[in-house]
């Protein structure tokens, strides 16, 4: 099976049951924080590490996160562990947290700007996501790349709009290097 699939259906399963028990927020939650602990290299290589013993991996997640977590969310970590599925630990959660989205009808969206915008210019990109997807909330993260030069770049879903200085410009210097005029021979 592949990684996709497992950690589709694991994702799917804790979402049923966090629902089933009326904690999908607590849980939700519970793996946004652990999420930002695999963000750890170190605790991220020791999870995935085939050497160490799922008993040794256990008691140092149980340590680390000492009793902070739901007990669906300790009970299906725990779960993971113990089946030798600690491997696929990120693809889980970064599944559980698009499920959530989707559940929530919550879009991601990522704005690239050559200078920081202003909140009144975010709450009208908002608005057009909005507009653009259908969903009922935006979460919004913002860039600043100054090598765009100009105007922005937003991207959404499977789409982006990229009207930067730094695209016309591109655009300009590839008009110019199809010369329309001179003939191929």
């Amino acid at each position: 099976m592949s990684a996709t699939r497992l950690a589709f259906r694991y994702a799917k399963s804790l979402i049923d049951l966090a629902i089933e028990k009326n904690r999908l927020e607590q849980v939700y939650d519970d793996i946004l924080e652990f999420d930002k602990a695999l963000q750890s290299r170190d605790l991220l290589l020791f999870i995935k590490s085939p050497i160490i013993k799922s008993d040794k991996k256990l008691s140092v997640i149980k340590a680390i996160f000492k009793d902070q977590f739901e007990p669906i969310t300790t009970g299906f970590i725990n779960l993971i562990v113990t089946k030798h599925r600690e491997f696929y630990l990120p693809e889980i959660v970064y599944a559980f947290k698009e499920q959530y989205k989707e559940l929530n009808k919550i879009a991601t969206a990522v704005l690239t700007t050559a200078v920081p915008v202003n909140d009144q210019l975010l709450d009208k990109v908002r608005e057009i996501v909005l507009k653009q997807t259908g969903k009922q909330w935006v979460e919004l993260t913002t860039k600043v790349d100054p090598d765009i030069l100009g105007g922005f770049v937003l991207t959404f879903d499977d789409k982006q709009f990229d009207c930067s200085i730094a695209d016309k410009f591109r655009a300009f210097n590839q008009e110019f290097q199809e010369n329309k005029y001179v003939r191929k021979f």
